[in-house]
């Protein structure tokens, strides 16, 4: 609390002495940096801009003013930053630097327009018709100028009303639109002395502008009346500001005018003085060593930017071209794994399949070899049937020998094929319902052949199965493949037969 007090302090004295010594008052400044705390360093830069403004050290002021925009643009602070762009914009309208004020003078409307601060629009207006007017753009200054007189029609500032009414009589003079000029510079007088305005600035600048008018229409009286008027808001301030330099030569010739050459000689001698001590040239150096110095920081900011924000496109391409591998690595292993799946699922299928087919592959062999065992069985014992008849006509035992031939005939199956019918249905379920509804017009003796032709069997042992000779077996098959319609093509029989 004792530091801010103490810088505080010397920030007041600086201020109260600024117009008798600026040397002094520029000491105190220094002291007061020494002690000011970090956080109140950007409103310390403020309070000395001011101070260094009013004194027209504007080299120190602009330097300031660097450090300033760069701790509010940091901290994000735009009321304050407007203000900076206030000041870089006046100091750059004092060194006779249009282009950089106008620029200045833009960004300050724009915020004050979006604070829809009314004074503040006027006076932005206002310095950017007086900066296109500095640079002979008289459109555009008389463009601003009228803008600005609008707001007047609900708002009401005598001081500032009287501003644009002057700056719009000296920017009709340039027009030499002497008339509508001398109107305008007479109603800004009038404005004050009717509100009794006792504003320094606004006074200075409308008795200038008056004096000036009637020096450059030749009207002595009136011009050495306003230029002596003018000098009343000049001797508050120091002798040695830009504000003298301007009354001073104007009071030279209003002297002039009125043939008053000892006083005109005195005049010349306090401007051409004031002038000296101004060391206009060397503050010129020094301006522009810091103008350069604004504009590389601000060049540096600007290219930092534009690099941050080239390193975050480049980060965001990075990141997409990384989920992009991702995502193409992650649809790689799940189309592996569908494909591996969809492979070992085949695999499966295929081994099911195999192993059905061996399966029903064993089930025809053993039905054939049972169907061909049975058929030796039913063989032998009819053999012994026939011995046993035979023995029973030559021996008197008769009974004994037909019990024995009633047992050998319950022992043979009555329907060997039957059960071959029976066991092949097991397999193949559909195969005579398929065969029957494309070829209906086969016997039954002709599906019990396809049927051991499926099988696969040979000729002789379908002969045994069905106990008749090979040769007719043989006339069978012909007749079969009649039926199937394939007696005049080269496809074989069992290989037909297998799509049933």
């Amino acid at each position: 609390a004792q530091d801010k007090n103490l810088y505080a302090a010397f920030i007041d004295s600086a201020n109260t002495i600024k117009y008798k010594n600026g040397e002094k008052a520029s000491l105190y400044i220094q002291k007061a940096k020494k002690m000011v705390p970090e956080k109140d360093l950007g409103d310390f830069y403020l309070k000395t801009i001011q101070i260094y403004i009013d004194i027209n050290h504007f080299d120190e002021a602009l330097e300031y003013c660097t450090q300033a925009h760069n701790i509010f643009s940091e901290k994000k602070d735009l009321e304050k930053l407007a203000k900076v762009n206030s000041f870089f914009a006046f100091i750059y309208a004092q060194l006779n630097d249009p282009q950089r004020a106008i620029k200045y003078y833009k960004i300050t409307l724009g915020f004050y327009q979006k604070k829809n601060d009314k004074a503040g629009i006027i006076k932005s207006l206002n310095n950017l018709g007086n900066a296109y007017f500095t640079i002979s753009k008289y459109d555009s200054s008389q463009y601003y100028f009228q803008k600005s007189q609008v707001i007047f029609k609900d708002y009401s500032n005598p001081t500032l009303k009287a501003f644009v009414m002057s700056n719009l009589g000296k920017l009709f003079f340039s027009k030499k639109e002497y008339t509508q000029s001398e109107k305008y510079l007479l109603e800004a007088k009038n404005i004050l002395e009717q509100n009794n305005i006792s504003d320094t600035d606004a006074n200075y600048n409308v008795l200038y502008n008056l004096a000036t008018f009637y020096i450059k229409r030749n009207d002595s009286v009136k011009a050495l009346l306003y230029a002596k008027k003018t000098g009343d808001f000049v001797q508050t301030k120091s002798s040695v500001d830009f504000d003298n330099i301007r009354y001073l030569d104007n009071l030279y010739n209003a002297y002039l005018l009125n043939d008053d050459y000892k006083n005109a000689a005195v005049t010349f001698k306090k401007y051409d003085s004031i002038r000296e001590m101004l060391n206009i040239e060397e503050k010129a150096v020094n301006v522009e060593r810091i103008k350069a110095q604004h504009e590389y920081e601000l060049k540096q900011k600007v290219n930092g930017l534009k690099q941050e924000k080239r390193n975050l496109v480049y980060i965001i391409i990075l990141v997409v071209f990384l989920l992009i591998v991702v995502i193409c690595i992650l649809y790689t292993i799940n189309y592996k794994n569908k494909t591996e799946a969809l492979n070992l699922e085949k695999k499966l299928i295929e081994a099911r399949e195999k192993e059905l087919e061996f399966d029903n592959h064993m089930k025809e062999k053993l039905l054939v070899y049972q169907s061909m065992e049975q058929q030796k069985v039913d063989s032998i014992f009819k053999s012994i049937l026939e011995k046993v008849n035979a023995l029973k006509i030559k021996y008197q035992h008769a009974e004994e020998i037909s019990e024995i031939i009633n047992e050998i005939k319950i022992s043979v199956k009555p329907n060997t094929w039957e059960d071959f019918e029976y066991h092949f249905l097991q397999i193949h379920e559909s195969f005579y319902k398929n065969l029957e509804q494309k070829h209906p017009n086969l016997t039954n003796y002709d599906k019990r052949l396809a049927a051991m032709l499926k099988l696969r069997l040979s000729t002789k042992e379908i002969s045994n199965l069905l106990n008749v000779t090979p040769k007719t077996i043989e006339n069978s098959r012909t007749r079969l493949r009649k039926k199937l319609d394939l007696t005049n093509t080269k496809e074989d029989l069992s290989k037909y037969l297998d799509d049933f």
